[in-house]
């Protein structure tokens, strides 16, 4: 049986790849500027990131946690770019993402300063 961890992170992480990718398509500007094209771009970023990590998770991969760590810290920034948009999902799913992948890589975990 998976470990329940896992599992939970996998849904985060399919969950926050579908919704990246609904927001990249929700709104298409062909007049963006180029603040709006990097947006996209860190969306499109944390939509594959998220999806490769749920896979390397899934098969049980050495590299899953080191994955996990980076698709924490991307998961971070988007959920800051998407709330100065005004995409409350998209950066809730982030910010329950990050955290689902701090606790496969307990190193990443948020210090209190």
């Amino acid at each position: 049986m998976p470990d329940p961890t896992f599992q939970r992170t996998i849904d985060h992480l399919l969950r926050c790849h579908r919704t990246c990718r609904h927001q990249i398509h929700a709104d298409p500007d062909p007049g963006a500027t180029h603040v709006d094209r990097r947006h996209t771009a860190m969306l499109t970023d944390v939509s594959e990131l998220s999806r490769h990590t749920a896979d390397l998770l899934d098969r049980d991969s050495p590299w899953a946690a080191w994955l996990c760590e980076l698709t924490r810290d991307a998961c971070i920034d988007l959920a800051e770019q998407c709330e100065q948009y005004g995409e409350r999902a998209c950066a809730d799913i982030c910010r329950a993402t990050a955290l689902a992948c701090a606790l496969i890589a307990p190193s990443t975990l948020p210090q209190n300063s």
